[in-house]
């Protein structure tokens, strides 16, 4: 529409149309923006307007959801706890136990007591109460011996086992190689039954503060299995979100094909988008309100003009970082979001056998649900044997 408010500067004909306005975030002002129909020069109104000029809010529109076939989902809950055991029992055959020749009492078998820790941790229950239910193992031939209560929980506090349980979480993610390329990171806690107590010198009182344990993981957005992990306290140094974002997604290029990384802002910083772009993905990771794009390198230049000019692009594909959440929400749901093991050692293997009972549970799911083809018995594995002296 022809506006009349003012004139062409070069040419003088007052048919002239609105492009726009040019904000000036500093001062806060605008002015708005001209073409002139006849010469096509373009230029700007010389009065500043003093009122706020706000574009129109930016909102998401999230994308629908996906119908669950209850049938095949039904399905995979009946079969899950003896599918559970099979695959425990073929994850475990893929490990060499050597026993190390010590003098007193003869090493428990190291098989059976992480056969017998993973129970534990899948059914939710105390040592004793486990103890029937692996006497049911026994039977069936899963182990060969049942250990005592006590020796059980004392095994949760050997370092070795972290090693094991680590190298298990690798294991169960395997599978999903071919069904998994986009990813997303971040981080949860694990309360313990232990409280922090310290002086605190501005209020002149002496604080209590339970303690917890931060589980750091990178998980697959179709099936919810966990890429990587790394456990850590809750504060202190390489325990931040920052810090263990390019371990977690080192790790899960070795096994997997990596296209893209979700990430929340905590993890925003040229050097974890550049970790990204250099194994091939690219990184959703939101700015700030006062990012800047120059000095930071082509991919945080790049990704800052897409979250600019392409929101609703950009947290499509950001959005999928949502399943993280969903991954944290099934592994507490299901084996508890509270600790019963004492030591840092003992947590950390407690943190870890949830980790494996659930990335076993999102294999039986996707069996069913997913179409996944490949299980741990076949030649996935076949060639990895992980050897392990206890």
């Amino acid at each position: 529409m022809i506006q009349k408010q003012t004139t062409c500067p070069r040419c003088g004909t007052e048919k002239i149309v609105k492009r726009g306005k040019q904000f000036n975030p500093k001062k806060t002002t605008w002015k708005q923006r001209w073409q002139c129909l006849n010469c096509k020069h373009k230029f700007n109104e010389k009065k500043e307007h003093l009122e706020d000029y706000e574009p129109e809010p930016f909102e998401y529109q999230p994308k629908g959801t996906t119908p669950v076939n209850w049938s095949n989902y039904t399905e995979s809950q009946i079969n899950e706890k003896m599918l559970f055991l099979e695959i425990v029992n073929d994850i475990l055959n893929q490990f060499k136990f050597e026993q190390i020749k010590t003098n007193g009492r003869p090493v428990t078998n190291t098989r059976d007591l992480v056969f017998c820790m993973l129970i534990k941790i899948f059914n939710k229950n105390s040592a004793r109460r486990t103890a029937s239910d692996l006497e049911l193992l026994k039977n069936l031939g899963y182990v060969q011996e049942v250990p005592y209560f006590t020796t059980l929980m004392r095994y949760f506090d050997n370092q070795t086992f972290i090693r094991v349980f680590k190298e298990m979480v690798d294991l169960s993610a395997k599978p999903f190689a071919d069904l998994e390329e986009d990813f997303a990171v971040d981080s949860t806690g694990f309360s313990s039954s232990k409280f922090g107590r310290w002086f605190d010198h501005k209020y002149g009182e002496e604080v209590e503060k339970r303690l917890f344990r931060k589980l750091h993981a990178m998980i697959g957005v179709r099936s919810n299995v966990i890429t990587s992990v790394r456990v850590t306290k809750q504060e202190g140094e390489n325990t931040g979100d920052m810090s263990n974002f390019i371990p977690l997604v080192e790790k899960t290029a070795i096994n997997f094909s990596i296209k893209e990384v979700s990430a929340d802002m905590g993890y925003l910083s040229q050097a974890n988008m550049e970790a990204v772009t250099e194994i091939g993905g690219t990184p959703y990771i939101p700015f700030k309100s006062n990012s800047r794009s120059g000095g930071n390198g082509s991919t945080w230049k790049n990704m800052n003009y897409f979250f600019k000019q392409n929101p609703q692009a950009f947290y499509e594909k950001y959005h999928k970082r949502s399943n993280v959440e969903s991954a944290f929400w099934m592994l507490k749901q299901k084996f508890g979001d509270s600790l019963y093991t004492k030591n840092w050692v003992s947590n950390q293997n407690e943190v870890l056998a949830k980790c494996v009972c659930h990335n076993i549970c999102q294999i039986i799911r996707a069996y069913y649900c997913l179409g996944l083809d490949r299980t741990l018995s076949t030649e996935v594995l076949k060639s990895t044997q992980v050897v392990i002296k206890v």
